[in-house]
């Protein structure tokens, strides 16, 4: 009866959240000064992600997807190296991909995004390769899920697995996994010469090693399983998902009741002069959550049973501690139930109805998907257009989540059309 009774609940806080976001007009007010219309994770063209797959499961009606879609293009497309999976050409290309197979129209207008991102990915390997050949440390935009090369490396395999730039992509991620030199000493070759935020920070002047799968390495990890999947660059997949899984091991923590790992590592924390901190978040972006789960993808790659069923179990204690868990404290796909709920559909290891309760749990519709936008903002990553993705395809009757490879969790893998 819990589950029926969040099921329902959940299908009509989406249907309100979507209402209350049906225009841009609509939702001005909402986002404030966090209106970047050209923005997979905050802006328009995430808001027109949920409303392609409301259209989808023909719960909602396209005229709201085609408004969201035109204001996140009517300013103009970035398509600049400075674009990413988030933001930019491949932003559109992404949400575009995914109303094709709605809007079979759309093909001219994705074929031309087509040519702007690997523009764009032929930029960002060139800087890359330069990079790697001086042995200088990377940023962590070079290359993580959120505006690096992992990021557009999920968007081919979402668009075509068969790209040529894929192999390409997949090889640059296998190089950086091979160790450099940091005064002196070998590091890990993922070591950011910059802090967490993506900038130069005195709190790490020796740089970081991240390990989230938002902005650190299990990003890397879970696109190289996906592509070993598909037999793409077998050998240097599978050696440097070996190398990561190395480093992941060593960085360990907690016991059979609670398995975590450190958001990042400083060189303080390695040289064993400062304590890792933790556990903290269990979330996608960071914590057990997305480190289980790249995990468990590159077992199932590699064919490590032991592996898989020992990250199973970590997510399982997850997802049966979250929704009781102080430190789960929002409802977004990037730290909060929806992203969780997400990761026990993908994995088969926990209830998405479980995980999402907490976000339709206590008052009528209206005010929850008035406080999902009011505290969240509207956008898809953080905000309520990603709670209400959720809320709406993990709790119907045949749970789909394929709009959710540009999390690096949910099957991919397409032909260009």
């Amino acid at each position: 009866m819990k589950a029926a009774c969040t099921t329902s609940r959940a299908s009509v806080v989406a249907a309100r959240v979507a209402d209350l976001l049906a225009t841009p007009e609509q939702a001005r007010a909402w986002a404030g000064e966090r209106w970047w219309p050209q923005s997979l994770a905050q802006g328009a063209a995430g808001v027109a992600l949920l409303h392609i797959e409301r259209t989808r499961t023909e719960d909602g009606p396209w005229s709201r997807a085609q408004a969201w879609l035109e204001c996140a293009v009517a300013q103009g497309v970035d398509a600049s190296p400075a674009a990413h999976l988030f933001y930019g050409a491949p932003a559109l290309a992404y949400v575009l991909h995914r109303a094709q197979s709605v809007r079979p129209e759309f093909g001219p207008q994705l074929a031309r995004l087509d040519v702007a991102v690997d523009r764009i990915i032929t930029a960002r390997l060139e800087h890359a390769q330069e990079r790697l050949a001086a042995g200088v440390r990377p940023v962590l935009a070079e290359f993580d899920t959120i505006r690096g090369l992992t990021g557009l490396g999920a968007l081919l395999l979402a668009r075509d697995e068969h790209h040529p730039h894929l192999p390409e992509v997949v090889s640059y991620l296998a190089a950086l996994t091979e160790p450099l030199t940091v005064d002196s000493e070998e590091a890990p070759g993922w070591w950011a010469r910059v802090g967490p935020g993506g900038k130069e920070d005195p709190r790490f002047p020796a740089g970081h090693a991240n390990t989230g799968m938002a902005h650190g390495i299990c990003g890397p990890l879970a696109l190289l399983a996906l592509a070993l999947q598909r037999g793409i660059a077998a050998q240097e997949c599978a050696e440097a998902m070996g190398r990561i899984l190395d480093w992941l091991d060593t960085w360990q923590q907690g016991d059979a009741d609670q398995v975590w790992w450190p958001y990042w590592i400083t060189r303080a924390q390695r040289s064993g002069a400062e304590k890792v901190v933790g556990p903290q978040r269990p979330s996608w972006c960071y914590g057990a959550g997305g480190v289980a789960h790249a995990q468990l993808l590159a077992a199932r790659a590699l064919g490590d049973a032991a592996r898989a069923e020992r990250c199973r179990a970590v997510l399982h204690r997850v997802f049966t501690t979250a929704a009781v868990s102080p430190v789960v404290n929002d409802a977004s796909l990037c730290h909060g139930y929806a992203g969780l709920a997400l990761l026990a559909h993908t994995t088969g290891t926990g209830r998405p109805e479980d995980l999402l309760a907490p976000a339709v749990g206590g008052g009528d519709a209206h005010t929850l998907a008035t406080e999902l936008i009011s505290t969240g903002g509207i956008g898809l990553l953080e905000g309520a257009a990603g709670t209400a993705l959720a809320l709406h395809t993990l709790t119907g009757p045949a749970p789909e989540a394929g709009w959710a490879g540009f999390l690096l969790c949910a099957p991919t893998g397409g032909t260009r059309g």
